[in-house]
Formats: C-alpha cells, structure tokens, sequence
C-alpha cells in the first residue's frame, strides 16, 4: 500500500499545481488528477499501470463494439465481460505461484465497467466517453480504495465548471490522512502487542479473549481506518476540483442489522452490486435468496479468488437471506439483532 504521508504530500502537490495555469478549465482539471494518477502508479507500481492501460483499452473496445450492435438485450450485458478482467491478478498467482497484486486494479475495473455501461446504455459520443474512462481508471485519490463511481457522472461536473468546495474538501482530505496515518496506526501496534500477548499466554481463558475477541477487533480497526482514511481523502480531492464521488462510509458500527450495515459500509461498492449484480439476478431468477447469495458471492470473488472469500461471500448472502429474515419474524429484540448481525460481519 501507499506510504500515506507521501499520498496526502503528492495530493496536496496536484491541487496546488492545478491553481497554475487554467484551474477552473476542465481539461486542465481532468490533466491534472488523471496525470497523477499515472504517475502514481509509474512510481510505486508499473505493473499495475501497464494492466491499467491494458484493461483502459479492453473497456474502450467493448464501448464501440457495443455502439456496432442493434440487439439492446446484448448491448446491455456486452459491459459484464470487463469484470473478467478482476480475476486477471489471481490467476497470475495461480500460474507464478507467488504473490501477484495491481495496486488499484479491483476498482478501477469496476469504474470502467459501470462507465462502459451508462455509456452504452445512454448512447455517450466518444467525446465524453474518453474523459470519462481517463477519470474512472486514474484519478489519483481514488486509486488506492476507491470509491467505485460512473465516470461519465464525474465528467460531467467536472464539464460543468463547478466551484471547487475548498472547506469541505481540505476537511475530508485531513480527516481522512489523520484515520490513515494516526488511527490505523494505533490499530497496528494493538494488533502487533495482541499478537504477542497471545503467544505468551498460559491460560486457555486469556488465550481464547485475545485471539478470539481483541484481535479480529484490532485488526477490524485497522481495516476500517485504512478503508474510511483513502476514501475520505479521495471525496475531499474531488471537491477540491469541484466534483463529487460517492460517500464510501456512514457510520457502519451504528448499523441496525446486517441489511443496514451494507447500506453503510463500503456504499459504493454495495449499490454498485446492489444495481448490476443482484437486481438483474433477481429478475432473471424471481428468486430473491438466490440473487443475493450470487451477488455477495461476486463481492467476496471481487476481494480475492479464494475459498475463503467464497465462505465470506455465501455468508453475507445466507445472512441476508435467511437469518435476518428469520430474526425479524421472531421479534428479537433490536439489541439482539444488532449485536448479532455486528458479530456475523
């Protein structure tokens, strides 16, 4: 991952140099955080920006042979076959048996395929369609951890000259470094002096507490401020150029049940199912259990290309499924229920 003092120092240097020449232009503007973008993956890694350029290309093909097709039925699910490009890293692995990562290439595929479908879907000209894929693939804050977001919907404003929102984006920007760099830090060293308490622990008692309760919550902490941290800092850099991409977070340890806690974390990424995998499954399938196994299956695949993810994945379905439905026919108390669906995440 990204030294978290060098992204917020190369932000800050992109936002500055944008107020140079032409800031309010929108050219000048797509330049600047796309050019960053790539040169951020040039830096740290030039893997990833090959993939990203292969992956920039196979998306633009799949844009205009779309444009060649009549039948409306195909032209629609002709963007699915983009999301194959997600499996690309773990079947490097698989073939290399080593360890094979392209630093952002989980969402800058998912913003290419949703940029590729509205695209199609409501017949963009390539004039708008080139920016818009340039932004959906580099735009440097949202490289790391998304957000997930149509790049069509991002050129717009950016085509629209909007103000740049200078409070709120300088907040969401240091709000999201101080998660990043302070509090995941905090989180590692509790997950690091836990680890180590735990392999000197005598009793069955102490042991059970440490790696069954502190730990995975340490290491949840370490998640989330991670997560929250690019994210914030990815909404802020856009309101600093006078877009907006989605709110990845809201709060997901107030959520209610398992149902409101994806309407909660990772928000992109859940609509982004929510709209192209579980709605199309539902009226393929009329069978609601089914779609949402098979779209937290997707989910789970998207992370990684194991049979880990793959138990992750059925559970979340199966979760949202049969047990919350089950809960709430039983009247469980709401406390019940949330402390349940917070233990089953």
């Amino acid at each position: 991952m990204i030294d978290p003092v060098s992204f917020l120092v190369l932000l800050v240097v992109t936002v500055g140099l944008s107020q140079i020449a032409f800031p309010h232009h929108r050219f000048a503007r797509l330049f600047w955080i796309t050019g960053s973008g790539v040169v951020l993956l040039f830096i740290t890694h030039q893997r990833a920006l090959g993939f990203a350029i292969a992956s920039l290309l196979v998306s633009t093909g799949v844009y205009v042979l779309g444009r060649t097709i009549d039948n409306d039925r195909v032209r629609t699910r002709l963007p699915y076959t983009i999301l194959l490009l997600l499996f690309v890293p773990d079947l490097a692995q698989l073939a290399s048996d080593a360890p094979t990562l392209f630093l952002g290439s989980a969402f800058f595929i998912i913003r290419q395929m949703m940029t590729v479908a509205q695209a199609l879907k409501g017949g963009a000209a390539p004039g708008a369609f080139v920016p818009a894929m340039l932004l959906a693939t580099f735009f440097v804050a949202a490289i790391p951890s998304g957000p997930v977001f149509n790049g069509l919907a991002a050129w717009e404003d950016l085509r629209t000259a909007s103000p740049a929102d200078n409070r709120r984006g300088l907040y969401r920007l240091f709000e999201g470094f101080v998660y990043l760099f302070a509090l995941g830090g905090f989180a590692s060293l509790a997950v690091a002096a836990i680890s180590l308490a735990s392999d000197r622990a005598d009793g069955l008692a102490g042991s059970l507490i440490l790696q069954g309760v502190l730990l995975p919550l340490s290491a949840f902490a370490v998640l989330f401020s991670t997560f929250y941290g690019y994210s914030r800092m990815a909404e802020g850099t856009a309101l600093l150029f006078g877009f907006s991409v989605p709110q990845n977070f809201d709060r997901p340890h107030l959520a209610n049940d398992l149902s409101d806690y994806w309407k909660r974390w990772h928000r992109s990424m859940a609509d982004f199912v929510m709209q192209y995998i579980y709605l199309p499954l539902l009226v393929t399938t009329k069978r609601t259990k089914v779609a949402l196994v098979a779209a937290f299956v997707f989910m789970g695949l998207w992370h990684n290309l194991s049979p880990s993810f793959l138990i992750w994945g059925v559970g979340h379905g199966l979760g949202l499924g049969l047990l919350l439905p089950w809960a709430r026919r039983r009247n469980l108390p709401p406390k019940a229920v949330r402390v349940g669906s917070l233990v089953w995440v």
